[in-house]
């Protein structure tokens, strides 16, 4: 039985196929794996953190089916088994007990890294390593830059803003590379950073009651949630490795 948090959850899971964010990044995910696999839709794909299911419904109407998720939230693993989705609850810190040596051919972490500790980022990715098969790759968005820091990091519980020298240090204790990496959002960082820097200000002044937060997904009006989504497909082309935005993108192998 889902208690009041499930409005959070809720707007996730109603955002996650339509909100011009989710499609930006699903849109990324895809393009990294068809760039490695082709048309090889038979691949291991393992979501760690995969929220209410977006991305691996995304995954499946892209014709992929040996796909399966995991995250630590009931709420998450309620509505993605409600989009019919091969998901178990786990802890991050749990992988190398549920799941096989060289198992995956592509592991996904989007947003997770941000409410663990250093520590716990640093084994993760050792594990995630470990689950990885030869010619596997690892893809994971994660929030950049304190400058970004807002209302949003406080509402999902965030601890750190990264930058691309934050996972080099990561990965080197690991056998993961990173072979590529773009910020993103770059064209829309001004309007980002007003409302980030207002929301700062608002917090110093003791002008928001940090107890009623909530996450900022959701859905704006349709001409300006599609505005959005084409301005970053301009930026994509425009940067094929993008210098400065609120997001970090990154592909790593082993």
């Amino acid at each position: 039985m889902l208690n009041s948090s499930e409005d959070e959850f809720r707007m996730m899971y109603e955002a996650e196929e339509k909100l011009w964010w989710y499609r930006i990044l699903h849109e990324k995910i895809l393009a990294e794996i068809i760039h490695q696999f082709h048309e090889n839709k038979g691949i291991n794909i393992l979501d760690i953190g995969c929220g209410t299911g977006g991305l691996l419904t995304f995954l499946r109407k892209n014709n992929y089916s040996n796909i399966q998720g995991i995250d630590y939230s009931d709420y998450s693993i309620h509505f993605s088994k409600s989009r019919n989705l091969n998901v178990q609850k786990m802890s991050i810190d749990d992988l190398n007990t549920n799941f096989l040596p060289q198992q995956f051919d592509v592991i996904i972490c989007n947003d997770v890294f941000y409410c663990l500790e250093k520590s716990q980022i640093i084994k993760a990715l050792q594990n995630i390593s470990h689950l990885l098969k030869p010619n596997g790759i690892f893809l994971s968005n994660n929030n950049a830059f304190p400058i970004f820091y807002g209302t949003h990091d406080i509402a999902v519980g965030g601890k750190w803003r990264f930058t691309l020298q934050d996972f080099q240090v990561f990965t080197a204790k690991s056998t993961l590379k990173i072979q590529y990496h773009s910020y993103w959002t770059c064209l829309l960082s001004p309007l980002v950073l007003a409302i980030r820097i207002s929301q700062q200000l608002q917090l110093k002044l003791g002008l928001i009651d940090t107890s009623k937060l909530v996450s900022d997904v959701n859905v704006p009006p349709h001409w300006l949630n599609e505005l959005f989504y084409k301005v970053v497909k301009i930026e994509e082309k425009i940067l094929k490795k993008g210098f400065f935005g609120s997001s970090l993108f990154f592909t790593a192998r082993k």
